[in-house]
């Protein structure tokens, strides 16, 4: 009788005619372990500073929504034994033992919080003391004192040329105070950097997420690619704002040079988050219905005016707080916001470090790009009901000021650039590169005002490239999809195919998706319109789109009295909040 199927398996195993079995894999070697080792001891740091802003971005959404006060400090318990030196050496070996550039940028993304936090938390004091200066100290005659925190938007009401002189050169003794404690700060942060071992010029690489050289660049083709119209703008500004000659445009005329019109009237408070919203359905994204959004909406006591969108965990927990106030200035601020809020919550990235952390300057990019379109005149007829000469005026302000900003980051950009060359006269550097910025010539007040300016790290880079990268964004998508994209489902789709990798690209690798060779200021200047001394805004064909135009693979107060809102703070920047509070557009001291 033949063996049963499962009795013959069974013989044939016991005389050895079976497959014989994979030999064993051999033991890992000392340098394999070691490694491992160290990935394992990485992880775990990793959880614990994932854990940590949670915490913190917990309190800081409570703090916000309810007024409830956010002691960010008591979070930091404990930390102190894994936020360390040898905790920093240890992302960095690891990140040189590791070769796939995903992981790598991963690791950087780490090395980058864990650096920046460490040396915020040693500069603390001082960035207390900054913070407690900017909101107590005051300016004028004996009697008659204003804050200073107030500085730029009494310049930005104020009519008369000579009142505008008076109030900032008497707040020259204030800057005088508040820079030295910068100073201080400053060099205390280079001393910190030399006792981990790593040069500033590397920490501003991996923060910036560039080379100097191409930012270096940039800077120095958008100041002269808009020389022209910046010139022109000023001179028209200056008769039309200030009735002065542009001889004598000084930079306390500045506030009330580029402020914004409020138009209350056109953009009523109650239609502020709905415009927004409907701009946001044309593109096929319905922000009420995204089950990893939270948005509040609400007028409660407490209840912090500013917008902020706050990736809690990317992309599953995204909160948007807004609480809307009306006029142009809101609705610009509020698209700003869900600009933020799409790059948050449409991104497919499931790494927490390449989801939550790192250079923002993309999230930025897409921000500026739908705050734009409050100067689109498709978008202002068809949404707002904006039209004829109330938006010409309208569109004339903003555009200067966009203009105006972008020149501004550039020319922080030199000088910070520029101050870091051993031996450099920063004065002297001052003097040239801030005259080239503005259009005139410093004075002795202004010069005083230089060290608020200095950034270690070119914060300003990531505005800068901001800018020029919203600018080709919507060169692409005017090409793509006509002058009404936001009304493209289309659109919509080729949009989130960009936004998919999260916080993994950075602005040059999101310019090359778009088939461009990079970061360019010709988008920037093609759209500045004939009022600011350029051409007529026009459609041109788009550069890098293929024939068939498929996908490619893949925080804030609107300005007081219309004054031009300042860049940002670097969040990666040690300052006077902890990182895990937002990111906001404070106005800049004078």
């Amino acid at each position: 009788m033949r063996p049963s199927a499962p009795l013959c398996t069974a013989l044939l195993l016991f005389v050895g005619c079976s497959t014989p079995p994979r030999p064993a894999a051999p033991p890992p070697t000392a340098a394999e372990a070691a490694r491992a080792g160290l990935a394992a001891e990485v992880a775990a740091l990793s959880s614990k500073a994932e854990a940590l802003l949670r915490t913190q971005d917990e309190l800081v959404w409570k703090s916000w929504t309810e007024g409830t006060p956010a002691d960010l400090a008591k979070t930091y318990a404990g930390s102190d034994a894994w936020l360390t030196p040898a905790a920093i050496a240890q992302v960095q070996r690891l990140r040189e033992m590791t070769t796939g550039p995903t992981e790598q940028l991963a690791l950087s993304h780490l090395h980058a919080y864990l650096v920046t936090e460490w040396l915020a938390q040693k500069t603390a004091p001082l960035s207390e003391e900054a913070a407690k200066l900017e909101q107590t100290l005051t300016f004028g005659p004996a009697g008659a004192e204003r804050p200073y925190r107030s500085l730029e938007s009494l310049l930005a009401s104020e009519r008369s040329a000579l009142l505008r002189k008076t109030l900032y050169e008497s707040a020259t003794p204030a800057v005088a105070k508040l820079s030295e404690v910068l100073t201080r700060r400053r060099e205390r942060t280079e001393a910190l950097l030399a006792e981990l071992g790593i040069s500033s010029g590397a920490l501003l690489v991996e923060l910036r997420e560039s080379e100097l050289e191409p930012l270096v660049a940039l800077a120095n083709a958008v100041l002269t690619r808009t020389e022209g119209a910046f010139t022109t703008t000023l001179g028209r500004l200056s008769w039309t704002e200030l009735q002065l000659p542009v001889e004598r445009v000084s930079r306390a005329d500045i506030p009330r040079l580029f402020r914004l019109p409020a138009l209350d009237a056109a953009f009523p408070k109650a239609d502020i988050f709905r415009r927004a919203a409907a701009t946001l359905q044309g593109l096929g994204i319905d922000v009420a219905a995204m089950p990893n959004v939270t948005l509040d909406l609400k007028e409660t006591p407490g209840k912090n005016p500013r917008g902020l969108v706050l990736g809690v965990v990317v992309p599953s927990d995204v909160r948007v707080s807004l609480r809307p106030v009306g006029g142009a200035r809101d609705e610009r601020e509020t698209l700003h916001q869900m600009g933020h809020l799409l790059c948050d919550a449409l991104s497919q990235q499931k790494a927490w470090a390449l989801a939550k952390l790192g250079n923002r300057t993309v999230g930025e990019a897409w921000a500026f790009l739908l705050e734009d379109l409050t100067v689109d005149p498709v978008w202002l007829e068809r949404v707002s009901g904006l039209t004829g000469d109330a938006q010409v005026t309208w569109r004339t302000s903003a555009d200067a000021q966009r203009l105006f900003l972008l020149r501004r980051a550039a020319g922080k950009v030199l000088l910070n650039a520029g101050a870091r060359a051993s031996g450099t006269n920063v004065p002297a550097l001052y003097r040239d590169v801030m005259k080239r910025t503005y259009g005139f010539p410093m004075t002795a007040a202004d010069e005083a005002r230089a060290e608020l300016d200095r950034e270690e790290f070119l914060a300003s880079a990531d505005y800068l490239q901001a800018f020029v990268l919203a600018a080709q964004l919507e060169q692409q998508l005017r090409g793509r999809f006509g002058n009404a994209w936001w009304q493209e489902k289309t659109a919509g789709d080729w949009v989130r195919g960009l936004l998919a990798p999260g916080n993994s690209r950075t602005a040059s690798g999101l310019a090359h998706a778009l088939g461009l060779d990079g970061l360019d200021v010709e988008a920037f200047v093609t759209r500045v319109p004939a009022t600011l001394g350029g051409k007529p805004p026009a459609v041109p064909p788009t550069p890098g789109l293929a024939p068939d135009a498929g996908p490619p693979s893949p925080v804030s107060s609107p300005p007081d009295a219309g004054e031009p809102p300042a860049i940002p703070p670097d969040p990666n920047t040690p300052l006077a909040t902890p990182a895990a509070a937002p990111a906001t557009r404070p106005t800049a001291p004078l």
